[in-house]
C-alpha cells in the first residue's frame, strides 16, 4: 500500500526531527492511517495520485496519536485529572480528518423510480 506521507513530512509539521526510537512507531502509524484514509475515501480519486490533502490529514492524524500517552484514556490541566483505562486508543480518524476527506467519499443519494406515463386520447381526465 502506498502511504500518503512520509517521516520527513511529519518531522516538517512537527517542527524537529523524528527521534530514532519514535521512528517505526511513527512509520507504522504512517501505514495505519494511509490504510483508514483509503478505507474512508470510498469515491473516485487518482489512486496513482492522491490529493495532496492526504498527505496533510496523514500527517496530523499521526501527530494526534503520538501526542496521546497509552493507555490515558482522558487527562485535564486545570485541576489536573488523568484517567487510566486499559484499552484506551485513539488510532481512528478525528471528526477534523473526516470533514477533510468527505469530497473523496461516495455518498448515498436516492433516484426517483417512477416515471410519467402518458395518458390514453380516449381516456376521459379526472
Amino acid at each position: 500500500m502506498k502511504r500518503f506521507a512520509s517521516l520527513e513530512d511529519v518531522a516538517a509539521r512537527l517542527g524537529r526531527p523524528v527521534l530514532p526510537d519514535e521512528q517505526p512507531r511513527v512509520e507504522a502509524l504512517l501505514e495505519d492511517v494511509s490504510v483508514l484514509i483509503t478505507e474512508y475515501c470510498t469515491g473516485s480519486w487518482d489512486r496513482t495520485n492522491p490529493p495532496a490533502s492526504f498527505k496533510v490529514v496523514a500527517c496530523y492524524e499521526v501527530i494526534r496519536w503520538l501526542s496521546v500517552t497509552p493507555g490515558v484514556l482522558m487527562e485535564r490541566t486545570g485541576e489536573l485529572e488523568i484517567q487510566f483505562q486499559a484499552g484506551a486508543s485513539v488510532l481512528g480518524l478525528s471528526e477534523a480528518a473526516k470533514v477533510a476527506l468527505r469530497r473523496y467519499r461516495r455518498s448515498l443519494s436516492s433516484i426517483p423510480l417512477t416515471r410519467e406515463v402518458p395518458r390514453c386520447p380516449d381516456t376521459p381526465s379526472p
